[in-house]
């Protein structure tokens, strides 16, 4: 979003909380919590740090004040921004609206309160919060701003050569030599949770295709030291790529998941997958099942309504379930081809030909709407 709204007002200077890629976008920090991010109970641990970082916030929004804030996502830090931007005099736009159809449909008086423009990424939204007497409008979601077919997520291209790229014969070999990818998370919680019930369905994969190939997508060199750890409890190989997840959703014929964006980033690639999310079963029964509204979790489903990939959410005990069903569907063709059409059903109306253009020149333009007021 900031070299758009850049490219559309030169002299804009940005100032906000994020990580690496928003430093290096032209952001001043005034903090960096990208590795704070949780869900559900280790949320409420880091209430002392949030409280903080709000009051620096307030004072930012009093003693600078901005000509417009821009709220991302995560409506329970964000929506106290936002409302304190609307106190201090300044426009909001929300941009990723916050997910109230999901759950916390209680703030959605908040939401009417505090936003002057709420910006959706998913095709849905924009009638569901206007329903609600909210200014929506529906972007696109920025995940599809970048085409699939570029050179750098080739998986023939990459150095060295993926497994089980050389050598490949027909059906009947693909059959006895599947592919499988690991995305077992970016955060270090997600991958605490997720990987090692990963590990044990590819023991079981194993067991079924000898000649069975796994890569584990790691977003940073952080991540994969971590991986690395667990790995060293299994027999079983597994290849580690940094930076280079669409490469490796490409290469694999099934990949297994955590849930979130990155399931929407391997429809994008036609994938099929099967989505889980380790949740103690102790914190689901206490909080998360009164929260989710949702006929399904995974968000692939959600917008299909219906189950296009198997999901296990919340994942709690054996993982020999997952792992069955993983081996059926890298046996039968058929339901992999199935499972491909309907990805690509579902992801084409998040194109850019059918939303009308790119997310971040979109979001800008909403943005610059605010900044004319």
């Amino acid at each position: 979003m900031i070299p758009a709204l850049r490219q559309a007002h030169p002299g804009a200077t940005f100032i906000g909380i994020g990580g690496e890629r928003m430093a290096a976008a032209g952001c001043r920090l005034l903090a960096d919590p990208t590795a704070r991010s949780a869900m559900l109970v280790g949320a409420l641990r880091q209430t002392r740090y949030w409280y903080g970082l709000l009051k620096q916030i307030k004072r930012e929004l009093r003693d600078h004040r901005p000509d417009v804030v821009v709220p991302i996502d995560s409506p329970t830090i964000n929506l106290r921004i936002a409302r304190m931007a609307k106190k201090a005099g300044v426009p909001v736009c929300f941009y990723v609206a916050p997910q109230l159809w999901a759950w916390a449909q209680w703030r959605m008086a908040r939401v009417r309160a505090s936003v002057d423009t709420l910006c959706c990424i998913l095709p849905f939204e924009e009638a569901y919060f206007k329903k609600h007497g909210i200014n929506a409008v529906y972007v696109g979601h920025p995940m599809f701003d970048t085409p699939v077919d570029l050179a750098q997520t080739d998986p023939a291209l990459i150095e060295p050569p993926l497994p089980g790229l050389g050598g490949r014969g027909g059906n009947a070999e693909r059959l006895e030599a599947p592919r499988v990818a690991l995305l077992p998370g970016s955060r270090t919680a997600e991958i605490q949770q997720n990987l090692p019930p990963m590990l044990e369905m590819i023991s079981e994969i194993k067991g079924r295709f000898p000649r069975v190939s796994f890569v584990a997508a790691a977003a940073s060199e952080e991540r994969a030291w971590q991986i690395r750890h667990y790995l060293r409890a299994v027999n079983t190989p597994v290849d580690i790529r940094v930076g280079i997840t669409d490469a490796v959703i490409r290469w694999a014929d099934l990949v297994l998941s955590v849930s979130g964006t990155a399931t929407l980033q391997i429809a994008k690639h036609h994938k099929p997958m099967i989505v889980m999310y380790a949740v103690a079963a102790y914190k689901w029964h206490l909080l998360g099942r009164h929260l989710i509204r949702t006929r399904f979790m995974s968000l692939v489903n959600i917008l299909a309504d219906k189950e296009v990939v198997p999901e296990y959410m919340p994942f709690y005990g054996s993982p020999l379930p997952m792992a069955r069903e993983a081996i059926e569907i890298l046996a039968r063709p058929e339901l992999r081809a199935t499972m491909t059409r309907d990805l690509e059903e579902l992801v084409r109306p998040l194109q850019p030909s059918v939303t009308g253009g790119l997310a971040r020149e979109r979001v800008a333009a909403e943005i610059g709407k605010l900044l004319k007021k």
